[in-house]
């Protein structure tokens, strides 16, 4: 009998050891290829000390995981902690929703010098710190250095200005067998090359001087530039477009149909492992060869306010852990993301990737290089998605030719600046 009390006695301990762990939901959009990895950093990190669970769950797109978020958000079933894109940073400072990170950084005392100052600036916001870069990206241009050789280019000089663009993608051109240039129909990357024109995407310094945007701002000669640059090599038949999937696109450039063109350097790790070519990398184009800068691509995690302060904490304690320069060496070595924390290029792990896929290089280097200014800092405005869709039609309108450049984008910021006015109006009162 006392060996059956002592037996209870020592179960019911270890069942009150074990619910005393701190266990804390993180809602991710890392699908595919990403999501063994991103499971590996949690699954470490639970591993690595007996006070905090975390339980990742997949949401499906960055759209998605902020459109599910939405329909919780200040409820007992909000995760503890999101993972959402660039683009939903506008939305979710201003939601009530989260505890910005800056609050955890003051009291932790943690040091942000390590991390990449580009990032920790698009995610400040009038000297706020609202969520951590984690998976970052960037535009760069991907071509085909094989081919380069074979037409008579120089595989180690990546084309510059647009013009020289063009002028390679004539010669690599061999009718409907291959294609010089592809253009992915997604509005991100004509975002990418207006900053690299130091050309902002929406007024009121992109949304960063403390006011919300009131209109676009990049109705000007830069955008007509970029709309002319693509579509007289569509009318040359020397570029071309699949559409929106990425993967079309990946798939055209592995297949030889198409020599080159722009890309996030989230897909470099699949390219490069799957490609029976030699990879060239560069910065992305501009018209005078130049290169300004590009805003960040990827996410960021948020710590939400609808769990108690002690999952918060525990939250908190987990980002440290991804952004860490061993778990970024890890995520960085094994995606195409470069790595947020500084110090992982120290680390044995990333240098010898780096070695083996020098490509990846680039995008590191992008940022280093970009120029702080206001366009280069990315806008913040809280509806992207819906610009984002207006100006992806218009890449598309581009594409099929039948309507004068000027007219596309007339009415592609008249319904932008329509939808930034409705936003505004319908959120004067938050």
């Amino acid at each position: 009998m006392r060996l059956k009390t002592l037996v209870s006695l020592l179960l019911l301990g270890a069942s009150t050891l074990a619910s005393a762990k701190e266990k804390i939901i993180f809602w991710h959009a890392m699908g595919g290829n990403f999501q063994p990895t991103l499971n590996k950093i949690v699954e470490e990190y639970n591993k690595s000390q007996d006070k905090i669970e975390v339980e990742a769950l997949y949401q499906g797109s960055y759209q998605e995981a902020l459109n599910k978020f939405k329909s919780v958000q200040g409820t007992d079933k909000a995760p503890a902690l999101i993972q959402l894109n660039e683009i939903s940073t506008e939305y979710m400072y201003n939601s009530g929703a989260i505890t910005p990170m800056q609050e955890f950084v003051k009291k932790d005392n943690y040091d942000l010098t390590k991390l990449e100052d580009t990032l920790i600036n698009y995610y400040t916001i009038n000297g706020t710190l609202y969520s951590m870069p984690f998976n970052s990206s960037a535009s760069i241009l991907l071509y085909n250095k094989d081919a380069f050789k074979e037409v008579g280019l120089d595989p180690e000089k990546a084309p510059k200005s647009y013009k020289e663009l063009a002028e390679a993608a004539k010669k690599l051109t061999k009718g409907t067998e291959r294609y010089g240039f592809a253009m992915i129909m997604d509005a991100w990357f004509i975002e990418q090359l207006l900053a690299n024109e130091n050309t902002l995407y929406v007024n009121e310094e992109n949304g960063r001087a403390g006011k919300s945007p009131t209109a676009v701002a990049y109705n000007g000669e830069k955008i007509k530039t970029i709309f002319n640059w693509l579509n007289d090599m569509y009318r040359d038949n020397t570029a071309t477009s699949y559409g929106k999937e990425y993967q079309n696109t990946r798939a055209a450039f592995l297949s030889g149909k198409v020599s080159m063109y722009i890309d996030s350097s989230a897909g470099i790790q699949q390219l490069t492992e799957l490609a029976n070519f030699e990879i060239g990398s560069a910065y992305v184009p501009s018209e005078n060869g130049e290169f300004t800068g590009v805003p960040i691509g990827g996410a960021s995690l948020w710590i939400t306010n609808s769990v108690s302060d002690e999952k918060q904490a525990a939250a908190w304690d987990f980002v440290k852990y991804a952004v860490s320069k061993e778990s970024q060496a890890l995520w960085a070595s094994s995606t195409g993301y470069y790595s947020v924390n500084k110090e992982a290029y120290d680390l044995d792990l990333l240098k010898k990737d780096l070695e083996k896929t020098p490509q990846k290089l680039v995008a590191v280097n992008e940022i280093k290089d970009t120029q702080k200014t206001a366009a280069t800092s990315g806008a913040i405005v809280g509806v992207f998605p819906e610009l984002r869709k207006v100006m992806t039609d218009s890449m598309e309108k581009v594409y099929v030719g039948k309507e004068k450049i000027d007219k596309i984008i007339d009415k592609m910021v008249k319904e932008s600046d329509r939808i930034v006015k409705r936003y505004n109006r319908l959120n004067s009162s938050k």
